[in-house]
Formats: structure tokens, sequence, C-alpha cells
């Protein structure tokens, strides 16, 4: 296992201009995993079937953002915590409707120490469509 990396010619954030180009690594060539791949791997390595461990991601997906909208913050051990998030606008003082200053609720994720300590050391591997 290794991430396969590219190298980006980017300009300089907030110069004028664009400033001088500089290069960053960035992670590429990445596959998506689909719902019915997961649910294939899950079950090679236990006792579960295929068609029980869909049945219960496809309820976790479902029960999420109603505990969400429920006020609740969803922990869930070794993979992490979902929460709901607040964008709104500035107020100088407070008012009656201050409601109408939300813009947007986001989810949250926060992973869990274990799982940012297993992606901590990862290799890395150049990928062939590196430009540099």
């Amino acid at each position: 296992m290794s991430v396969k990396y590219c190298l980006i010619r980017q300009a300089s954030p907030g110069v004028k201009g664009g400033g001088a180009y500089k290069y960053y690594a960035r992670a590429c060539d990445r596959e998506k995993v689909s719902l019915n791949q997961v649910a294939d791997m899950l079950a090679s390595r236990s006792t579960l079937s295929r068609a029980d461990i869909i049945a219960n991601l496809v309820g976790l997906v479902d029960l999420i953002p109603q505990l969400l909208l429920d006020n609740r913050t969803v922990e869930l051990g070794e993979l992490g915590t979902f929460s709901l998030n607040l964008k709104s606008h500035a107020l100088d003082e407070p008012r009656t409707d201050d409601f109408r200053l939300i813009k947007s609720a986001n989810i949250s994720f926060r992973p869990s120490p274990y799982l940012k300590d297993a992606v901590k050391f990862p290799e890395y591997s150049k990928s062939a469509r590196s430009a540099y």
C-alpha cells in the first residue's frame, strides 16, 4: 500500500499577480470504493453476510442525519465523531430573529486518534502521470 502523489505548480496564495510559482505534492490517482465493495471486503473479514453489512451501513447513513438534526453529536468509537456546525452572519447586537443569521448547516467529521495514527506514516510513490 502506498499513497500516490503528483507535483503541481501553483502561484503563491495572497500575492498580487500570483507571485513566484512553487511546487506542491498532492495526492492523486485515487480510486473510489463503493458501498458494495466495502460490504464485500467486510463480509470476507467477518461472519456477517454482505447483505447484513449493507443493511447496517445504509441504516447508519439514514440515522446519522436524524441524530444530528436532534442536536446530538454522533461518536462512532474508533471511527470518529460526526457533528453539525453552523455558519452565520455576524451581528453587533443580539436580536430576537437571530436564527435568520444562520447561512448554512454543515456536517463535520473528526477522525478518532486511532484512525489518525493508522495513516500517520504512509509509504509514498510518485504517480506516472506527474508532470514534474
